[in-house]
C-alpha cells in the first residue's frame, strides 16, 4: 500500500494531457462495432424487416409503371421507389436501435464509467453514429440486393446514388436513438421510440407517396425528419431533381438530434 501511495504522490497532474481528437481511437471504435454485431437480435431484425416490407408492398407493384411506358417495354416499375423507401426504413431501424441500445448501457453503469475518462461526449456520440451507419449500410445493401433478385431494377448509377443517400439517413437517426436512450430508462426507451418510427415513416412518404396525400399533409411533411432523405433517395433512383429544401431538412434534423443526444448524455452523467 505504501508503494502505491508513493507512486501516486509522484504523479504530477500538470503533466497530464487530454488525448488527441477528444479521446477517439480506432480501438474504441472496434470495441463498439464488436459489441453491436454480437447483438444478433438487432442484426436479424434489421435485415428481415425491410425485406419483408419490400416483399409485401413492393412486389405486388412490380409490373405497374410510374410512367406512360409499360414495364415490359423498359418503363420504370412502381416497385423501384418502394424498394429505396424500404432501404431507408431498414437504415432507420438499424441506426435508431443502435442508438437506443445505450439505454441498457446506462442501466449497467457503462456510460458513467465513460464519463470518468477524458472521452469527449461529442466523440462518443459520433462513434455511435459510425456504428449505426455500419449496420444501416448493411440494411440498405441487403434490401437492394434482394430487390434485384426479385426483378426490381433501376439504372445502376441511379441505384448507387439512391443507396448512398438512403445510407445517410443513419447519420441523424442514430443520434435520435441516442437521445431517446439517454432520456428514458432501458425498459421504456423502445416503448416510446417504437410508435414514433412508423409515424415518421408515414409522414416522410416512405409507406405512402405524399402525392396521394392532402395538400396540408404534404406541407406538414416537409418539416418532419424523414421527408428530406426520402425525397432525396426517391428522386435519385427514378432520375429526377429533388425538392430544393430536402438537403437542408436532412442537415437541420441531424444537428437537432445530435445536439439532443449530447445534451442528454451530459445530463445523464453530470453527477459523476
Amino acid at each position: 500500500m505504501t508503494a502505491i501511495t508513493d507512486r501516486l504522490d509522484r504523479i504530477d497532474p500538470s503533466s497530464r494531457r487530454v488525448p488527441a481528437m477528444g479521446g477517439f481511437s480506432l480501438t474504441f471504435l472496434g470495441v463498439e462495432l464488436k459489441r453491436l454485431f454480437r447483438n444478433s437480435s438487432v442484426v436479424v431484425f434489421t435485415l428481415i424487416f425491410p425485406i419483408a416490407m419490400l416483399v409485401m408492398i413492393g412486389l405486388p407493384n412490380k409490373n405497374a409503371a410510374i410512367t406512360s411506358v409499360p414495364v415490359s417495354q423498359g418503363g420504370m416499375s412502381a416497385a423501384v421507389p418502394i424498394m429505396i423507401s424500404m432501404a431507408v426504413y431498414g437504415a432507420m431501424v438499424a441506426s435508431t436501435m443502435t442508438g437506443v441500445s445505450v439505454a441498457s448501457e446506462r442501466a449497467q453503469g457503462w456510460s458513467r464509467q465513460l464519463r470518468l475518462t477524458p472521452l469527449n461526449p461529442v466523440v462518443y456520440i459520433l462513434v455511435k453514429v459510425v456504428c449505426g451507419m455500419a449496420l444501416g449500410g448493411i440494411a440498405v445493401l441487403v434490401t437492394l440486393i434482394v430487390g434485384a433478385a426479385l426483378g426490381i431494377t433501376a439504372p445502376l448509377g441511379n441505384l448507387i446514388l439512391a443507396g448512398l443517400l438512403a445510407w445517410l439517413s443513419s447519420l441523424m437517426l442514430t443520434s435520435l436513438g441516442l437521445a431517446v436512450g439517454y432520456a428514458f430508462p432501458a425498459q421504456n426507451a423502445m416503448r416510446y421510440l417504437g410508435p414514433i418510427l412508423p409515424i415518421l415513416s408515414f409522414m416522410g412518404g416512405l409507406f405512402v407517396p405524399l402525392a396521394l396525400m392532402p395538400d396540408a399533409v404534404q406541407t406538414a411533411a416537409k418539416f418532419t425528419p424523414l421527408w428530406g432523405i426520402a425525397n432525396l433517395s426517391q428522386s435519385a433512383i427514378i432520375g429526377v431533381a429533388p425538392d430544393g429544401w430536402s438537403a437542408l431538412n436532412l442537415i437541420v434534423w441531424f444537428l437537432v438530434f445530435t445536439g439532443l443526444a449530447v445534451m442528454m448524455f451530459r445530463r445523464d452523467t453530470k453527477r459523476v
